[in-house]
């Protein structure tokens, strides 16, 4: 089993348990926030359905990641991207909605808060994506070749052992310190048959290159095929 699936089932797992012990236990002290609340407010809360309503939050999203896992044994790479979709807009869209059920005189900014918390963590996230998504610029330096953008690196050209054009990308084991959304993967990650590497690539271009350094394989894609065979020619020129 992967690595993903663990995590798939740990979170799903995860959310079902503490669904079950607000939800059936009673247990309420473990929402966030609830514990240090006034005896009144904690009273006035659960005669709102405040926290019946976390813990059926809590639960609908453990189904809804048990739903979708089934996605990965039809072939669909993105499952997991998916499932932390779900989870996220679960969780904030939640806690919108149950801002209603907070006592009166806190109803208002317990809502602005919550609006504001998805707006900063989303438009975060989506500006880690556009980040991530964007292909690397490559500098031919008079030593060194740079790879500037996210997980950047400058190689000196007496560091590197070969560089060759592959038709595909080896399968990749799993992340080390990197980002990988669809297909784009940067940082470092386990690559079958290569071991720990360094990578700048989008998985469904093609060709992919890969230059074997002192240190560790790096793998890059440029914008389209043409400008990574161009880094190719370069690269080539200066190694020789």
């Amino acid at each position: 089993m992967s690595l993903i699936f663990w995590t798939q089932a740990f979170l799903t797992a995860l959310f079902a348990f503490f669904a079950y012990l607000i939800l059936k236990r009673r247990s309420y002290l473990l929402i966030s926030g609830f514990a240090t609340r006034p005896m009144e407010e904690q009273e006035q809360l659960i005669e709102n359905g405040y926290p019946q309503g976390v813990g059926r939050m809590f639960l609908f999203i453990a189904a809804g990641l048990l739903l979708l896992m089934p996605l990965g044994l039809t072939g669909f790479r993105y499952t997991f991207e998916v499932q932390m979709a779900f989870m996220m807009l679960m969780l904030f869209g939640g806690t919108i909605i149950l801002s209603r059920r907070e006592v009166p005189h806190k109803r208002k900014r317990a809502r602005l808060t919550s609006v504001i918390m998805a707006v900063v963590v989303i438009g975060g996230i989506a500006v880690l994506l556009v980040t991530g998504a964007r292909q690397p610029d490559v500098t031919f330096g008079g030593s060194a070749v740079e790879i500037s953008g996210m997980y950047g690196e400058k190689i000196a050209y007496s560091d590197i052992r070969s560089a060759e054009l592959l038709d595909t990308m080896p399968e990749i084991r799993y992340k080390e310190n990197g980002f990988g959304f669809a297909d784009y993967a940067k940082g470092r990650f386990s690559v079958e048959g290569h071991g720990s590497s360094l990578l700048f690539v989008d998985t469904k271009q093609s060709p992919i290159l890969l230059i074997e350094t002192a240190d560790r394989p790096v793998f890059i894609t440029g914008g389209n095929p043409e400008e990574t065979e161009s880094w190719h020619r370069k690269l080539d020129q200066r190694i020789r």
